[in-house]
């Protein structure tokens, strides 16, 4: 019966934790800017204090660009079709995003994780 009693909590527990997870990237979502055309649209969420800018690097020609980062976490950049190696500064992880032609891709850049980023698309 005890077990029987554990097992519902944690199942429980597994599905709250599920929804509140759920609802807040569907909140993050609806905070990322959007544009017409090629590019980056996204959030970043990170413990302590945002970065003011992060380095988007093309990977067929090295070029990098800095972008400015909302006081919200947000930013957007207008980039061509082609693979882009973000990273934020003071981290040493980055994320690959590949861009399409077309098309703005919306991402949430989840750095409270150590160890990997989480990117979840929009």
């Amino acid at each position: 019966m005890k077990l029987l009693v554990v097992g519902i909590l944690v199942a429980a527990l597994a599905v709250l934790l599920t929804v509140a997870t759920l609802i807040g990237y569907q909140s993050d979502r609806s905070s990322i800017p959007d544009f017409a055309g090629t590019g980056i649209a996204a959030r970043i969420d990170t413990f302590g204090a945002l970065p003011k800018s992060i380095a988007i690097q093309n990977e067929q020609t090295g070029a990098t660009t800095l972008t400015q980062v909302a006081a919200d976490g947000t930013f957007a950049a207008r980039l061509s079709p082609g693979r882009y190696r973000i990273s934020m500064q003071g981290d040493s992880r980055t994320v690959t995003i590949a861009v399409p032609s077309g098309d703005c891709v919306d991402v949430i850049l989840d750095y409270r994780i150590p160890g990997l980023v989480l990117r979840i698309p929009g």
